[in-house]
């Protein structure tokens, strides 16, 4: 049975008009303008509110310093000769501490102050004395002499197939033995 033109539905007969290609440039250029224009106004209105932000950033007062530096003007700043005795009797009454004993027979007392005075040289950690001599190892020797027992390797039946190591021809005859004599 052959279908007339009338038999089909009025949506697939039916032409397109020709004014359809305008509306739809129409309706895409009215969305771009709208778009456009709201993106513009946020953007303004965005920039307002950072400039009045930065004004008033700008225009708070510095805040107080916790504390100042200054430097007093003394009248021993070019005086040497005082300062070098000054130094001089502190280090005296720091090397005249009595010296920690650093005996094994004393119990384990933290070092704080090192200096060349209290510098004991301590040999590396990772090396072996060569006066001492390794004990060797005694090997115990078996009572009886140890009897060894032979087993046969059972030969199997794709150890018989030809051809070279890694051939198609072998590899092929091993799948067959395989699939066919189950050992």
């Amino acid at each position: 049975m052959k279908a007339d033109r009338d038999d089909a539905p009025e949506w697939l007969t039916s032409r397109p008009s020709k004014g359809s290609h305008l509306k739809v440039v129409l309706a895409g250029t009215i969305g771009t303008v709208v778009t456009l224009g709201a993106l513009t106004l946020a953007g303004q209105a965005f920039m307002q509110n950072t400039v009045k932000n930065l004004a008033a950033n700008s225009q708070q007062p510095k805040p107080k310093p916790v504390a100042e530096i200054t430097r007093a003007e003394s009248a021993t700043r070019n005086d040497w000769e005082s300062i070098v005795e000054e130094q001089a009797r502190r280090d005296a009454m720091f090397q005249q501490q009595p010296e920690q004993p650093t005996g094994s027979d004393s119990p384990a007392v933290k070092q704080t102050v090192f200096n060349d005075q209290n510098y004991t040289p301590r040999g590396a950690d990772n090396v072996l004395s060569s006066r001492e001599i390794p004990k060797s190892v005694i090997q115990e020797q078996p009572k009886e002499k140890l009897q060894v027992t032979g087993i046969k390797e059972e030969r199997k039946l794709k150890d018989f197939c030809g051809g070279k190591q890694g051939s198609i021809e072998r590899r092929n005859c091993k799948s067959h033995v395989g699939l066919n004599y189950r050992d």
